[in-house]
């Protein structure tokens, strides 16, 4: 099942989630995270969390570096690279608005899989940088609070002139 993806401006955006509960599941495991990844396919995404489609839970699904997906229950950060990397990143729920966020080179994640398994993984890179995404998004964080506010007000304004070019109007 492919879920819709909620505006910007929805509040449950700006909500910490609550733990995905294996002793007694909301829904089968399985299937959400099969369905967050169909989801996140099909937007052309490298990372979807729950709470993107309304689903109040800790899981995020990401594409990893060979393109596998992969689901994490209730992620909990063990380490993280104190190097930081600068890089443009964009998100599933604001179209057309990329921000240049600073995140550590890597990151070590614990996390249940789909299964009911407990991992511990290193993401490196671009997987590192859409795991941490997807954290702050479970975190009721979206990435224009991570951005500087001059970069999210910057990049904001550059969105506008996008969507008014792909209307047709003309820039001010």
């Amino acid at each position: 099942m492919k879920y819709e993806l909620l505006k910007e401006t929805a509040p449950i955006l700006r909500v910490p989630c609550v733990e995905f509960d294996f002793t007694n599941p909301p829904c089968d495991p399985i299937e959400l995270a099969n369905d967050l990844n169909e989801t996140m396919v099909a937007n052309d995404g490298l990372g979807l969390s729950a709470n993107q489609v309304g689903l109040d839970y800790r899981v995020f699904v990401i594409r990893a570096n060979d393109n596998k997906p992969t689901a994490l229950f209730n992620p909990k950060i063990v380490a993280a690279s104190e190097k930081l990397i600068p890089l443009k990143e964009g998100c599933l729920s604001f179209p057309l608005l990329y921000l240049n966020i600073k995140r550590p080179e890597w990151v070590r994640i614990r996390y249940v899989n789909q299964h009911g398994e407990t991992e511990t993984n290193r993401f490196m890179g671009i997987t590192c940088r859409v795991v941490l995404h997807e954290y702050d998004h479970m975190e009721g964080k979206v990435f224009t609070q991570v951005a500087s506010k001059f970069e999210s007000e910057r990049a904001l304004r550059k969105r506008t002139i996008l969507r008014r070019r792909a209307k047709g109007q003309k820039d001010d």
